[in-house]
């Protein structure tokens, strides 16, 4: 006899973009989704994700995903900054992956960005903490392994949201200089997610993904 509770998925930044199209999809494989805005939990303030902590204890699955910093030369970086980004896109991930158990064979999924194996010198801020990032969620994929937590770093290129169009001032001129001539749809990420979560796919886990049109030229 077939269990009737569902699993749950919690997606943060799930309101928008990527996000939303991981909460369509997994509710689509029968997940019972808990999908934040900014206005459910805040990740750059750390009093926003305690409380959020408190009313989410467990998930099965969980996704960390929160739109980036705005682009700043190196010399235009204020200490400020560093503060509010470090809380919003490394800080509180690490306190909810400390405090939310993720139950025995679930899934995390982290969308980071293509930018973490090229950095540039103009989003400076994204490149650091999400590279950063990056190398924490392998070292929780290790501590993770007999709990049998896949464990899957999403790193996007461009993609049809709110944050290219803050990037590029002329997204028709943007997509044709792209490799694949066009800039990626979130669709595809939510695809990606619910196959994985969907077919029980496990051995992948502790990888990263790159969701780029082959914009990075290196094989490795």
């Amino acid at each position: 006899m077939k269990s009737s509770f569902k699993k749950k998925a919690i997606i943060i930044g799930g309101s928008k973009g990527i996000g939303k199209s991981i909460s369509t999809n997994l509710k689509k494989a029968g997940f019972a989704v808990t999908s934040c805005s900014r206005k459910e939990v805040d990740t750059s303030k750390l009093y926003s994700v305690n409380e959020f902590i408190k009313k989410n204890k467990s998930a099965d699955l969980i996704v960390l995903n929160s739109g980036g910093p705005p682009p700043k030369k190196f010399k235009q970086i204020t200490i400020d900054d560093w503060k509010k980004y470090f809380n919003q896109l490394f800080l509180s991930y690490f306190l909810i992956l400390k405090n939310i158990d993720i139950k025995r064979g679930g899934y995390v999924f982290y969308i980071s960005s293509s930018i973490i194996k090229e950095p540039g010198n103009s989003i400076i801020i994204s490149s650091s903490l999400r590279s950063a990032m990056s190398s924490l969620l392998k070292s929780y994929s290790l501590e993770n392994l007999k709990k049998d937590i896949t464990v899957i770093n999403i790193a996007p290129g461009p993609f049809k949201t709110k944050r290219v169009k803050e990037l590029v001032k002329d997204i028709d001129k943007f997509e044709k200089s792209l490799p694949s001539g066009k800039i990626g749809n979130p669709d595809e990420i939510g695809k990606f997610v619910r196959f994985i979560a969907q077919e029980k796919i496990k051995y992948i886990s502790g990888s990263t993904v790159y969701f780029d049109g082959n914009i990075n030229k290196s094989y490795i």
